[in-house]
């Protein structure tokens, strides 16, 4: 399962988890030093409400960077066709 690091809201840290209806919390505290928001991570769900980071997934993060760049330019095109 994958997992996005969103954001800070006060000491904790927001995961946004792949195909879950549901945002995770984890203290500051139990985040990898070299974090940055938007990092993606392999996790693990422990009893339903807990959070456990395995891996960070740099190539995975690149790959949605890309992909949403891909379809932010296919949207201006659409919308500039359509001023034309």
């Amino acid at each position: 399962m994958k997992a996005v690091f969103e954001e800070i809201n006060g000491d904790l840290a927001v995961f946004i988890v792949d195909h879950v209806q549901k945002t995770y919390h984890l203290p500051q505290s139990k985040l990898p030093k070299d974090i940055e928001i938007g990092d993606v991570f392999e996790v693990e769900i422990i009893n339903e409400n807990q959070l456990n980071l395995l891996n960070k997934l740099p190539k995975e993060r690149i790959r949605r960077e890309r992909a949403s760049r891909a379809k932010r330019e296919a949207l201006l095109k659409r919308s500039q066709n359509k001023k034309e």
